[in-house]
């Protein structure tokens, strides 16, 4: 374990702090030397959906991109996959995982989970639920448990979230995810004290460190009671439905565990938005009243945004100084949808568009980031940017440089500084696909002249570029 990535595990452990505390820990005082050793980017997450996650290889059942499908591998294959993630980050200081579908009767429950906070602890890393607010299933994502979102309202449906014309609000995933989500109204209190029950038996019962909240973003409940209370505009989100769980929710978990790492999403990017629709969507710009929102949150969490509009590959949107979270107590975390089939492609790599998210991200007053962490590092690509996950604005390369990182930390796993920076070059053809098949013979020599993993990890780009032109031509694109 290098004293680096010690340094940043130590800090993660800061931010559940009090709210007093966290003032200090975020203005870069009260800890000194330790707050000396760190770069811009203090903490780094994976994000997962289980049903995605593939880390246990050769083993079937898996998907390769959804939200809210069916589990389909065995339960020790689940253990065996989060066992292999955190002990990877444990190992390259990455301070935690986020599991959404964590707790499901089909990959052991309690039990499972217990055990991977086991590995979790000896592996020096942090593992999250990811937890619904109304929405995304609740603590518990699917099976009998009492603390099941869906069952709680399957035996209380007049408790349901309705959509304008009085439907209850079901939300279809359509082909990226076959399990619906069933959808609480935000304003009946007996659905927000159903949610802290089910927070406190979480922290009570499984030993989790922490959780990454939503409220949901496939829609908001349009009965007499939400509309009546919220006095702005909604998309598929409300901020007013955020401000209005994430208090209380908080609070339940700080009165089992303290410590805990709480991260609460926006599904927002802190530039103002200034497109044509009365709220912005997903990975848009904040309205005028979120700061008013955000003032609401609880001042010891991580505040969750996306960048994907603003950084490389897109750049559809530019990111001005006006694009900083607003000034508090709360830390804030940026991740974004790279080397996954929610942005391109799963499995490409993104080395150069994670230094582009983490300088821009330091430039505006973050100091964590978040990626997709479903697929094996074992997948050359996937592995890469992970280290530069690790690497970016950490005090070897505070700069986020991506020139430093190819010398220092995939230099020496492919070869050489100037073979990383050819293998990015060559990675880089999925837009230039006429090019691929004189790359691939460059490839396959540099492969053939090296050994081991280094070796490996370039048979693995010429197997992956080449599956983007076999069969030539594709078949459905003549």
């Amino acid at each position: 374990m290098s004293e680096d990535g010690m340094t940043r595990r130590t800090f993660v452990k800061e931010i559940a702090a009090t709210a007093g505390l966290m003032g200090t820990l975020a203005a870069g005082a009260g800890e000194g030397d330790d707050m000396a050793d760190q770069g811009p980017i203090r903490a780094r997450f994976l994000w997962t959906w289980d049903h995605c996650t593939t880390w246990a290889l050769n083993r079937p059942g898996g998907h390769d991109i959804g939200a809210s499908n069916e589990y389909g591998r065995a339960p020790e294959t689940f253990v065996a996959d989060y066992s292999c993630l955190l002990r990877w980050c444990g190992r390259h200081g990455i301070d935690g995982v986020v599991v959404w579908g964590l707790l499901r009767d089909r990959h052991g429950g309690v039990d499972s989970v217990k055990r991977l906070c086991e590995v979790a602890k000896e592996s020096g890393t942090k593992l999250l639920a990811g937890t619904g607010v109304n929405a995304y299933g609740g603590v518990y994502y699917e099976g009998a448990s009492p603390y099941s979102l869906e069952r709680h309202l399957e035996s209380h449906p007049e408790l349901y979230g309705v959509t304008a014309d009085g439907t209850r609000m079901v939300y279809d995933f359509g082909t990226v995810g076959p399990r619906k989500s069933h959808h609480a109204c935000p304003s009946r209190p007996e659905n927000r004290e159903f949610t802290l029950d089910s927070l406190r038996w979480l922290f009570e019962t499984t030993g989790i460190d922490g959780v990454q909240m939503e409220a949901g973003d496939t829609g908001v409940c349009r009965c007499p009671l939400c509309e009546e209370r919220r006095q702005h505009p909604v998309s598929g989100f409300s901020w007013e439905d955020m401000a209005l769980a994430y208090g209380p929710a908080t609070d339940a978990i700080r009165s089992v565990r303290p410590d805990a790492t709480i991260i609460l999403e926006t599904y927002s990017h802190p530039q103002p938005y200034t497109g044509p629709a009365e709220a912005p969507n997903f990975g848009e710009g904040v309205p005028p009243w979120a700061a008013e929102c955000i003032a609401g949150f609880p001042s010891d969490v991580l505040v969750q945004w996306v960048c994907d509009q603003f950084i490389a590959p897109r750049n559809s949107v530019e990111w001005t100084d006006a694009g900083r979270p607003p000034e508090g107590p709360r830390r804030n975390i940026m991740r974004c949808h790279v080397g996954t089939y929610w942005g391109r492609f799963r499995d490409e790599l993104a080395i150069d568009w994670l230094a582009d998210m983490a300088t821009k991200s330091a430039a505006h007053g973050f100091d964590a980031l978040s990626v997709f962490g479903e697929s094996s590092p074992f997948h050359a690509s996937s592995e890469l940017n992970y280290l530069a996950l690790a690497d970016y604005g950490s005090a070897a390369n505070p700069d986020c440089d991506l020139g430093l990182y190819l010398d220092h930390v995939a230099g020496p796993l492919l070869g050489g500084p100037e073979r990383a920076r050819r293998y990015l070059e060559i990675a880089r053809l999925i837009d230039d696909r006429p090019r691929i098949a004189e790359a691939l013979v460059e490839a396959r020599r540099i492969a053939a002249g090296l050994d081991g993993r280094p070796a490996q990890r370039w048979t693995w780009l010429c197997n992956y570029l080449a599956s983007f032109v076999y069969p030539e031509p594709p078949v459905g694109d003549e």
